[in-house]
């Protein structure tokens, strides 16, 4: 069971703190953390993930990331980007998703592709797919190295109908595994087709709210601008 465990987490960026004092668990199962743009939660999935510079520490079962290798770090967490076409490098998505088992030298997962990306794409350009396209090739990219521990930042952005029932194909798939899995969004609709076990809200860099998913209040979500009264009163008229 990977357990990731944030302690002190800060994080600074000319002078301006984006994450301050930021302390959080995350055992195997769905995670959500929750926040308008700009709250902060690429900067905490960066972080995890070391992709930033950070005061505090980030332990995955009781081992600090600051102690291993990049190489090690990609082996142990996968981080989904929010931009589909950033790394893209290769020529055919077939071989973009096949890259990165080649890097790290791990036999890895083709389920995991097989259920995000058709097979009437692997043969195209990455370069040239729709947003929606890029977004699964991006991340069945990243996740078929069979990490244990996911980082998915806003990971439905583009996705049509087809492309999120993908994506939550996978991530039950991953929780039936045993995967530790953090999911960062700032629609709160995607969070509930999730079924998520916990969630933290960050608003201004700090968590201001968290706990089992079945306990959070709609009041929570106002508060952090993730609900309007608006939207709960269409709720309850559709009901």
């Amino acid at each position: 069971m990977p357990r990731v465990e944030v302690r002190d987490l800060t994080v600074r960026y000319g002078g301006r703190y984006i994450l301050s004092d930021i302390n959080v668990e995350f055992d195997s199962g769905i995670h959500i953390v929750l926040g308008r743009n700009g709250a902060g939660k690429t900067t905490l999935l960066r972080a995890i993930a070391g992709l930033v510079n950070f005061m505090g520490d980030v332990m995955v079962d009781g081992r600090s990331i600051k102690g291993l290798s990049r190489k090690e770090l990609s082996k142990l967490i996968a981080y989904c980007w929010q931009n589909p076409f950033y790394g893209f490098i290769e020529v055919s998505v077939r071989d973009e998703i096949e890259v990165i088992l080649k890097t790290l030298r791990v036999l890895g997962n083709s389920y995991i592709a097989d259920i995000l990306v058709p097979k009437h794409l692997m043969d195209r350009d990455p370069t040239t797919l729709s947003g929606g396209e890029a977004r699964r090739v991006s991340i069945a990219s990243i996740l078929i190295a069979d990490q244990p521990i996911w980082l998915l930042d806003e990971p439905f952005t583009n996705l049509d109908r087809d492309g999120v029932e993908a994506l939550i194909k996978v991530v039950e798939y991953g929780r039936k595994k045993g995967k530790t899995i953090v999911v960062s969004l700032h629609e709160i609709f995607y969070a509930y087709l999730l079924n998520p076990d916990t969630y933290i809200v960050i608003d201004g860099g700090r968590i201001i709210g968290n706990g089992v998913w079945s306990s959070i209040t709609d009041e929570m979500l106002i508060n952090s601008g993730l609900l309007t009264i608006g939207d709960i009163c269409v709720n309850l008229y559709s009901r």
